[in-house]
């Protein structure tokens, strides 16, 4: 391939899609340090050439000029689609779209569209996979709280270049909304809430912000200052997503009815798990957890088919949240 057809090439994957654009200097200094050595006049003239053949489009109200692909074409310089990697965006767009603003799952829809057709197209049997295949999420399945478009944008932007950003935030026991700069480490999807992992500019520790509660975001081109020590699985398995009560862990041991908490067996609470067959219909667990408010919701849900061993004062608070429901039940 020519070295000038290999330029285009670059070129084109460097355009973003609409509404983002591109200057020529961007792409020339861009260009640069890919080890092309080309004018921003012969940068014009390719773009011109071109968008000939592919969906540019130019914004010539500024200058210099901004280049973009139109948003809702696809782009024909990437392989074809073949059938797994159709079913697999078939499968995310599943997915994602309870989760992101419509805004947000845009920039993938050409893909979606592309990967529908190729599955209509395909009379292999995995083109009907689609059709065969439901998500369905336990508990109540409550709706999604919307979360603002730029304001995912903002923070998404911010985590993939380490920058700071800046939220209009209204926390759940603040008087009102505040503008809080924010250190963002990492997203954390867990139904049905997305939580933004960071620390707060000039406020102690790591905090959790719901995203649905920020109003409005904005970049700081600044650079995010994290602990060197922190990672995003350790913070989860830690139990900090399961509304930490303590930060010691907990020593658990429960005796289980089968066939009610089998799947225990097959999914482990902890890394330590250790369980052991008592008789045919009993068995017997042990494992390290987190000190959280989701382990005392689960046991209270479990309550009919396990008991506590240990720790006994675990076994008293659940004890003692079973009489007042009881007794709630019973007063109504």
């Amino acid at each position: 391939m020519s070295n000038t057809a290999v330029r285009y090439l670059t070129m084109l994957r460097m355009v973003p899609r609409s509404p983002k654009t591109i200057t020529t200097p961007e792409l020339a200094e861009r260009l640069e340090g890919h080890g092309f050595d080309v004018t921003m006049r012969s940068i014009q003239r390719d773009l011109e050439k071109l968008s000939t053949d592919f969906p540019l489009l130019v914004d010539e109200s500024t200058r210099p000029f901004r280049w973009s692909f139109d948003r809702d074409a696809t782009i024909d310089i990437i392989p074809a689609l073949d059938l797994p990697a159709a079913l697999t965006f078939e499968l995310a767009k599943a997915y994602l779209s309870p989760m992101l603003p419509p805004r947000a799952l845009s920039h993938l829809k050409p893909h979606f569209d592309e990967a529908h057709r190729t599955l209509l197209r395909e009379k292999n049997p995995l083109g009907q996979w689609p059709n065969r295949v439901r998500v369905i999420n336990r508990g109540l399945g409550g709706q999604r709280a919307a979360i603002d478009a730029d304001v995912l944008e903002t923070v998404t932007e911010a985590l993939l270049r380490e920058f700071r950003c800046k939220l209009t935030y209204q926390a759940r026991n603040w008087p009102e909304p505040e503008e809080i700069i924010v250190h963002p480490f990492g997203l954390i999807f867990r139904d049905p809430n997305v939580y933004l992992i960071g620390t707060i500019e000039g406020r102690e520790s790591i905090r959790q912000l719901v995203l649905h509660r920020a109003t409005a975001g904005e970049l700081v081109e600044q650079p995010v200052e994290r602990p060197e020590d922190f990672d995003l699985d350790l913070y989860i398995h830690s139990g900090a997503m399961g509304i930490l009560k303590s930060n010691k862990p907990v020593y658990l041991r429960l005796r289980c009815d089968k066939p009610a908490l089998n799947h225990l067996i097959e999914s482990p609470l902890g890394f330590d798990q250790v369980t052991e067959d008592i008789d045919d219909s009993t068995f017997e667990m042990s494992v390290t957890v987190g000190d959280t408010q989701d382990l005392r919701w689960w046991l209270t849900a479990q309550a009919v088919h396990c008991d506590i061993l240990e720790p006994a004062w675990l076994r008293s608070e659940i004890e003692e949240t079973l009489k007042k429901g009881l007794k709630r039940t019973r007063g109504h």
